[in-house]
Parts: C-alpha cells; sequence; structure tokens
C-alpha cells in the first residue's frame, strides 16, 4: 500500500513560488511523481514549471498503460522532449517568457520499479532501512568541478558558481535526460526542489521524515524546518510511502 503527499510553498525571500510538484495516480496502478524548480525571474519561473508540468502530465493520462520499462521510458522521454519544445518556443517567441526554463525530477512508478528522469538540480531520494540516499546527481557547474578533481565536497558548498546549472528544460531546442531504472524502495521515495536540501542535510531530512506522523504531515514538518533555517527559496516536495 502505497501513501502520498505533495506540497510547493514559496519561502520567506522570494516573491513569487516558481517551484511546482504533484503526484498523479492513474487508472492502471502506476504513478507518476514530479518536482519542478522554475527560473528565469517575475512569473517566467512559474510559467515553465506550470507549463511543463501539464503538458507531462497530459501525455500520461492520454497514455499510462504500459507492458514493459523499455515503453515507459520511450513515452518519458517522448512526454518530457515534448515539453522542452513547448516551453523553449514559447521562450523565443514571446518577450515575456524570455530565458525561462526549469528543473524537472520525475519518477513514474510500475509495479515494483521506478523510472527517474532528471533534468537539472532537484533532487530523488530512496530512503530505506532509516538511511538516507541520493539517487539523482546534480546536473550543476560544481558538480562538474567535484566529478573532475578540482574541487573539494566542501568547496562545492561555497563556490561562487554553486547555483550555475548545465542543464534545464525549455532553454534550448534540444534537451539532455538522465534516465534511471530503480527498484521501488522499501520504505519511502523522496523528490524535492534546492529550496529543500541547502536548509536541511540529508541527515536533517532523514530524521524528520522518520517521525511517527501521516505522509501529509511529513511534508509540512519538511518545509517548516527549511523556512525556519531562512526559507531563502521556493520549496517542492513530494513524498511516496510504503507502508506494509
Amino acid at each position: 500500500m502505497l501513501s502520498y503527499a505533495y506540497k510547493s510553498d514559496r519561502g520567506l525571500v522570494r516573491d513569487k513560488n516558481e517551484d511546482n510538484a504533484c503526484i498523479i495516480k492513474f487508472d492502471s496502478g502506476d504513478v507518476l511523481m514530479m518536482v519542478l524548480d522554475g527560473m528565469g525571474g517575475h512569473n517566467k519561473g512559474e510559467k515553465a514549471s506550470s507549463m511543463a508540468m501539464d503538458i507531462i502530465i497530459d501525455e500520461f493520462k492520454e497514455n499510462n498503460k504500459f507492458k514493459t520499462l523499455f515503453g515507459i521510458k520511450n513515452h518519458l522521454i517522448k512526454a518530457i522532449k515534448k515539453a522542452n519544445r513547448e516551453v523553449n518556443d514559447l521562450s523565443v517567441n514571446n518577450l515575456q517568457y524570455q530565458d525561462m526554463g526549469t528543473t524537472l525530477i520525475a519518477a513514474y512508478i510500475h509495479n515494483n520499479k521506478v523510472i527517474m528522469a532528471n533534468i537539472g538540480d532537484s533532487r530523488l531520494y530512496d530512503i530505506s532501512n532509516q538511511n538516507i540516499s541520493q539517487i539523482s546527481e546534480d546536473q550543476t557547474y560544481v558538480q562538474f568541478l567535484y566529478k573532475t578533481g578540482k574541487i573539494t565536497k566542501e568547496d562545492m558548498k561555497i563556490h561562487p558558481k554553486r547555483h550555475v546549472l548545465m542543464n534545464a528544460l525549455g532553454t534550448y531546442p534540444s534537451i539532455s535526460i538522465d534516465l534511471k531504472v530503480i527498484d521501488l524502495p522499501k520504505d519511502k521515495l523522496l523528490l524535492c526542489s534546492d529550496g529543500l536540501y541547502n536548509m536541511l542535510t540529508d541527515i536533517e531530512i532523514n530524521t524528520l521524515i522518520q517521525v511517527e506522523k501521516t505522509t501529509d504531515e511529513k511534508v509540512d514538518i519538511l518545509i517548516q524546518k527549511a523556512n525556519e533555517r531562512g526559507g531563502l527559496d521556493n520549496i517542492a516536495i513530494a513524498l511516496l510511502e510504503v507502508n506494509d
């Protein structure tokens, strides 16, 4: 049995909430989870994240009865590419939305498998046996520097370009998508934007998520704690729990 909850919050500093989150359960029993962190300022980020989310949802509402993981991956790629194309077209052809874009972390749950799609630096965590593990890899400049041995893990936290993305949805006509297939976690699957993990460490997130509360209450607690730490950014969370 699965229980799930999602929420986005403006935080305490930003004028608008450009983050979006959703969890959709289809009649087939499959579940689609997404977190998107829009960027561009003004109403651009909000438009990019909500537009991309709606396009992907619509694509899966039309087709969500799959027999193979291969079919799911193909459809997920198709939906994301369509979202990228339409967001980019609007950005190029309408000055009001020029240079807008969004991150995307998506998880499609089919039977006991999770198909992850990642663009940008929103994250997917596997939380099992009271341990937290980041499954997605941040597509940022500092992550690239770290992987190539140019900076240390500690340097990443204070680097002046730590917020620079190497990949985003809608900023270019074509898109690079990081796809992974994992087993459904034994306990919890967490998707979140950087407004959560920049305010709380992975250990703190794991501790807060283990409390004896409902799934909705856990999402509220995470957002509350991130805001207590300063709420410097919008926060988006989608949480799925596997209950015996």
